[in-house]
């Protein structure tokens, strides 16, 4: 059996649910003189509105392409109008957590590096001090030579 492809399934399914069906000529209401207002121009519009369909496509085909472009429209509409914000809000939470975790791995980087900075100091520091003290013993042992 051949595969067939996303085109010719798609076309399957247009082909499927395009049905038109012709149109039957337009009347105005016979009680129209009787009718309100209102209802008078209601009408009047909806005679209009359905001549003019009458007249570009008696057979129907307008309003099926109308009615299966909504369909379609539909259907992408929908499910991308209740997707998106889920999808959004996960993208919005995973961004949020990646933030987390790099601040966490370098405050782990960080506070050794901090650690070993604060040990080399004093460590530093240390050394310095015994190098002070040790030039201050020397110095006194060379200032009395004679032990005056």
């Amino acid at each position: 059996m051949p595969a067939t492809t996303w085109a010719k399934q798609a076309r399957q399914i247009v082909i499927r649910r395009w049905q038109p069906e012709p149109l039957s000529k337009p009347v105005i209401d016979e009680e129209l003189p009787n009718l309100s207002a209102v209802e008078r121009a209601a009408e009047v519009i909806t005679f209009t509105c359905r001549r003019a369909e009458y007249w570009l496509s008696p057979q129907g085909t307008l309003r099926e392409w109308l009615k299966f472009n909504l369909r379609l429209a539909l259907g992408i509409a929908v499910p991308a109008l209740l997707v998106a914000p889920l999808v959004t809000l996960a993208l919005n939470q995973f961004n949020l957590w990646i933030e987390v975790i790099s601040k966490t791995t370098s405050n782990v980087v960080l506070v050794p590096l901090s650690v070993l900075l604060v040990v080399g100091l004093i460590a530093g520091l240390v050394s310095i001090g015994k190098s002070i003290l040790s030039m201050r013993l020397r110095h006194q042992q060379r200032r009395d030579p004679y032990n005056y």
